[in-house]
């Protein structure tokens, strides 16, 4: 079973660790990009099948990065995928794309701006976070 823990929420993107038997098994970054396809994206399995009409029509595009040390196993892919695949409403004006990225230092690292940073880098986003104050840091409270 998959758990989500969710460790930075910003306006157009969010950032979770994703759990399996409470073990983390990947970061995963959704990415609100407010755009459509790029030509590159377009290239992708199963774009690459669709009309180019079609793929025009899409006008928001959410990128879902999976993110681990190592290459994730087949299962957990899959899984994941599966499980992510449900967070975007499909419509004929929004899409969404899973890619699968290693960075072999990512468990190294403390969850903080610079390692979210290094991230975003990593999984080629334009997004940049900037630094802030922590205590705007949003916490949930049971108050």
């Amino acid at each position: 079973m998959i758990s989500l823990h969710r460790i930075l929420k910003l306006r157009d993107l969010e950032i979770f660790h994703a759990l399996k038997n409470g073990i983390i098994i990947s970061y995963v970054v959704i990415e609100d990009t407010r755009n459509p396809f790029t030509q590159e994206d377009k290239k992708l399995e199963p774009l690459c099948n669709l009309d180019e009409e079609d793929i025009n029509k899409i006008l928001n595009v959410f990128r879902i990065s999976l993110i681990n040390d190592e290459k994730l196993n087949e299962e957990d892919s899959l899984l994941l995928r599966m499980f992510f695949s449900d967070f975007v409403n499909n419509t004929n004006l929004t899409n969404y794309i899973i890619k699968e990225y290693i960075q072999e230092d990512l468990y190294d690292n403390e969850d903080n701006i610079k390692s979210f940073n290094k991230i975003l880098q990593n999984i080629n986003s334009n997004y940049i976070i900037e630094e802030f104050d922590e205590r705007n840091w949003i916490y949930l409270s049971q108050d």
